[in-house]
């Protein structure tokens, strides 16, 4: 009895419960992956809010720490105004010549009219100290036409020449829109200023008697500054911040990258602040600040914000794929026992069908598939025993015709191995009787065994034996080789299957004279292992076309021929009978060239007894 266990796998094409897990998957699968794209997208969202609000808490920062400075430095010019010794020695300076306001230093000092801390150098040397951010001081006498500059390292004063006309032009518009502008070239190199990143607020200085101007007030702030100020109330956000002013020249660029230079996009920048717009693919936060007249502007592109999602967009599809395996394994194992338990009854119907009637399906709970189990069990119990009342004397019928076939052999082989050891007794005298009277003994021993099935190793041995009989006994005209396959060693078959094949060799086969003939025995599996092909060749005689087609058609018709061919017909009988008429003896041959014998047998494990 053959009882069928569950497999551990099942497929999923056609089957009913692997539509289910495929409907059920592709549930999750739909679900979980809309809900990661909502994760997802409101995650961005999220930050996205979260960065802009940076954006305009940074713009809103830096325009209040400009505004501030501008404050810092319009208080710069009261207190001037407010100190008359101060706004005196200023006044002067403007009004007068170097060495003039030198003299004029030199008197007030030696009639103590004046204290040292109250002049405009010790003045400038305060500012500078109480705010590090201040690069420079500048005075500009547009009456004298010179530009003095104050720093900690540095003090120059520059008379403007009517040559350098340029210069004064530009200090001359700075002061008038009274809020920080762009230097040129050449007022930087006079105000000592080396590198980018500075800006310079310019303030009119009046003379309070007349209300005339006298000059300007220049003051030089470092714009590094502004990353300190970002770093400690702001901290670190993603996105770069511009400060720019109005004819669009950068004066700060966080990067560092184009800092000096102008904003080639400046209008759309003023037109798409607080956008994601398509040429400049960046979110802008743009404003202008009250006093100070600069334009602040937080810039945020959209594939920086990519590139900070991609972390958190991994996370979401690595989850998001767990849960999909975690939630179709769970689907898979929820159906796989009912799926294997309804396979198991289809394979065993199957077996069934192909005439295994001793299958059993396994009965382990008490549900409706256990009751079809155990239905379908007993119904095939039922069935084999029925079958093995009707056809048990069928059975043995067969088996008594088998052993009259065999009868039919034994004494024709016996006849024609005594016949040899006769022969080759009369001409050479007694050298090789007792090999050859050894082999014949075997030879009996074989045939006499009562059992029905042997090997195919078994077999080809006995065809062995009497080849090397008649190899003595035709002094080496004959060769034989004997090729099998591992896996048809074991194989089951008929006893005296081969022998008489290999006989129709030997009395029909072998050519006279001294030439040899060479006889093959080769077996192999086809139709991927359920049939085993024996072969029988030689390069004997052969057979004549006529005899040749005289035996393909009793072959094939099973019409019996008398004569010398009793061997292969038997031979052929015993094959249909017991495996059936898709089995059995095939020859082919070609006159004077040899011929080959072809035998189709089920492939069976080789064991004793009638299968």
């Amino acid at each position: 009895m053959t009882l069928l266990k569950e497999r551990p796998f099942f497929t999923f094409h056609k089957k009913i419960f692997g539509r289910i897990v495929f409907i059920y998957s592709s549930v999750a699968v739909v679900a979980f992956l809309t809900l990661a794209v909502l994760i997802y997208q409101y995650y961005t969202d999220s930050l996205l809010q979260k960065e802009l609000a940076a954006q305009v808490l940074t713009v809103d920062t830096i325009s209040g720490y400009l505004d501030q400075k501008m404050d810092m430095s319009q208080d710069v010019m009261l207190q001037v105004y407010r100190d008359k010794a101060l706004q005196e020695d200023v006044l002067f300076f403007l009004n007068n010549d170097l060495p003039d306001y030198v003299r004029h230093r030199l008197e007030s000092y030696f009639s103590g009219s004046t204290s040292n801390d109250r002049d405009m150098i010790t003045f400038f040397e305060n500012q500078l100290d109480r705010d590090a951010d201040i690069s420079n001081i500048a005075l500009y006498s547009s009456s004298q036409s010179f530009l003095y500059v104050y720093q900690t390292s540095l003090t120059h004063f520059t008379a403007l020449p009517d040559s350098q006309d340029g210069i004064r032009e530009v200090i001359n518009e700075m002061r008038s829109q009274k809020r920080a502008s762009s230097r040129s070239p050449e007022l930087d190199k006079l105000l000592g200023i080396t590198g980018e990143g500075n800006y310079t607020f310019a303030l009119e200085i009046n003379d309070p008697a007349t209300l005339r101007n006298v000059g300007a007030l220049l003051i030089t702030y470092k714009a590094d500054s502004l990353r300190s100020v970002l770093r400690s109330k702001v901290g670190d956000h993603k996105g770069s911040q511009l400060v720019l002013f109005q004819d669009g020249t950068i004066l700060y660029d966080s990067t560092g990258e184009n800092t000096g230079r102008v904003y080639p996009q400046m209008g759309e920048l003023l037109r798409n602040q607080g956008t994601n717009n398509n040429s400049l693919k960046t979110y802008t936060t743009i404003e202008k600040t009250d006093k100070s007249g600069l334009y602040v502007a937080a810039l945020l592109q959209e594939k920086e914000m990519d590139q900070s999602n991609r972390g958190f967009k991994s996370r979401v599809i690595s989850i998001t794929a767990i849960c999909i395996v975690v939630t179709v394994l769970f689907a898979y194992f929820t159906v796989y026992r009912y799926s294997a338990r309804t396979h198991s009854i289809i394979r065993a119907m199957r077996h069934a069908r192909k005439g295994d009637l001793s299958v059993r399906i396994p009965i382990r709970k008490n549900d409706e598939l256990d009751e079809i189990s155990n239905s379908f069990n007993l119904m095939c119990q039922e069935l084999d025993s029925y079958i093995k009342q009707v056809y048990v004397s069928e059975i043995k019928q067969k088996h008594a015709e088998l052993v009259a076939f065999q009868a039919q052999i034994n004494p024709h082989f016996l006849y024609n191995a005594l016949e040899a050891i006769r022969m080759k007794a009369i001409a050479e005298g007694a050298e090789n009787v007792g090999d050859m009277t050894y082999l014949l003994g075997s030879l009996l021993r074989y045939t006499i065994k009562q059992e029905t099935m042997v090997t195919l190793e078994e077999e080809c041995e006995n065809c062995r034996r009497f080849l090397e009989l008649y190899r003595i006994r035709l002094k080496d005209r004959i060769t034989y080789s004997i090729e099998l396959e591992p896996a048809t060693r074991s194989c089951s078959l008929l006893k005296l299957l081969l022998q008489p094949l290999v006989e129709n060799v030997i009395v029909h086969g072998v050519r006279t004279g001294k030439k040899v003939t060479a006889i093959t025995l080769a077996s192999r599996i086809e139709d991927d292992g359920a049939t085993i092909v024996i072969c029988i060749e030689d390069n004997g005689k052969g057979i004549k076309p006529e005899r040749l087609q005289e035996l393909q058609q009793a072959l094939s018709s099973m019409v019996r021929l008398s004569g010398s061919s009793i061997g292969l017909m038997n031979v052929h009988d015993r094959i249909r009978l017991l495996y059936g008429p898709d089995y059995g003896v095939s020859v082919d041959s070609v006159w004077n060239e040899g011929t080959v014998v072809k035998l189709r047998i089920p492939y069976q494990k080789g064991g004793n007894g009638l299968v």
